[in-house]
């Protein structure tokens, strides 16, 4: 697949604030939140079974039984966490974060824009990021992971101000073919010239993809790749709507 040189101008583009923003993701997820599901289905299946083979499952389960049998052992959980079964768990885990959920974010963006210019999609849409542009997708994953492991380390309160400067970077990848450096670029250079828009869209989009933990916690497989889309609704109002290549 080639890099998108060219604009479309039937689809919807939304104004560059934050409300428009999510409200053009939001009609667009709404329409397409199969194949998040399916995506979310999988990263659910997956991190399971990293879990099981690891014995990190099995740790947490017996810390548990012992809790419920003795009270509560902060010593214990702690030691979980400090072990050898966390430790390989949480490498498998990022290993597949960056190999496999990384080009299932840029299909998802990819056919958000596919719904926004109302072209018939496909479930093969969902694997474009291993066609289109993976290396650079693979890298800027690591790249996204990295700085989001930092910011995890310090409780996530880093990353309300960080994460506005890597959000455009999944979609220049897709539609520029361009290099992760290059996004990274591209990315930071858009961020910072309206970084409280960014802020305000980066913070709504991930608080709405975290509101499925409220429906007894599986429907987190559903909302979570909101945020992902929209970083497409952010890409067409600060920078085009991509022309879909027949």
């Amino acid at each position: 697949m080639d890099n998108f040189n060219e604009f479309e101008t039937t689809g919807k583009i939304p104004d560059r604030d934050a409300g428009s923003i999510i409200s053009h993701s939001f009609q667009i997820y709404k329409d397409i939140f199969i194949y998040p599901l399916i995506v979310g289905i999988l990263f659910a299946v997956i991190v399971s079974f990293l879990a099981a083979i690891t014995g990190f499952w099995a740790a947490v389960i017996g810390v548990s039984q012992e809790a419920q049998a003795g009270g509560y052992n902060s010593d214990a959980y702690n030691e979980i966490y400090r072990g050898t079964p966390f430790l390989t768990f949480a490498g498998g885990a990022s290993l597949f974060n960056i190999l496999v959920f990384s080009p299932l974010i840029v299909g998802t963006i990819y056919i958000a824009h596919k719904k926004n210019i109302n072209q018939q999609i496909e479930f093969s849409d969902l694997f474009v990021g291993y066609k289109q542009n993976f290396i650079n997708i693979v890298l800027y994953g690591l790249l996204f992971a990295i700085v989001t492991g930092i910011c995890s380390w310090l409780f996530y309160v880093p990353a309300i101000f960080i994460m506005p400067f890597l959000f455009l970077g999944f979609p220049f990848l897709l539609f520029q073919n361009i290099s992760a450096v290059e996004a990274l670029k591209h990315s930071i250079d858009i961020a910072k010239n309206n970084y409280v828009n960014f802020l305000i869209i980066n913070f709504i989009a991930y608080i709405c993809s975290f509101l499925g933990i409220f429906a007894c916690c599986i429907g987190i497989i559903i909302t979570y790749m909101f945020y992902y889309s929209t970083m497409y609704s952010a890409y067409c109002a600060y920078v085009a709507l991509p022309k879909q290549l027949k």
